[in-house]
């Protein structure tokens, strides 16, 4: 090998070199600006998670009292409902009872 193929192969070899840190700068680069932008977006989600507990950090006190209200509206549903089903079933007697009798072979569907 001569020395101008060895000094041409060196050129090539640096500027090879060049090339490839170039390629790896871009690369480096791109990753860096897309991290950027995920970290505007996560600031601004964070952000939002801080307001949302800050506006619901009251709620934390009423919470308890809530539950026991609930719970108690929750029993006293079921009477209504136990005494609306008594009801219920006292009108359909009533209903009945004010048809009066009904002709051989006709239900209770047909009438």
């Amino acid at each position: 090998m001569t020395d101008g193929q060895l000094i041409l192969l060196t050129f090539l070899s640096g500027l090879a070199l060049i090339v490839l840190l170039v390629a790896l700068a871009i690369g480096l680069f791109r990753v860096q600006t897309s991290l950027d932008r995920i970290n505007v977006n996560a600031s601004k989600i964070l952000w939002g998670v801080r307001a949302i507990e800050h506006e619901t950090g009251p709620l934390r006190a009423g919470l308890p009292e809530l539950r026991a209200t609930l719970t108690d509206v929750v029993g006293g549903a079921g009477i209504i409902a136990e005494r609306l089903t008594a009801a219920d079933q006292h009108l359909g007697a009533a209903a009945e009872a004010l048809a009066g009798p009904r002709p051989v072979g006709q239900s209770q569907a047909q009438a």
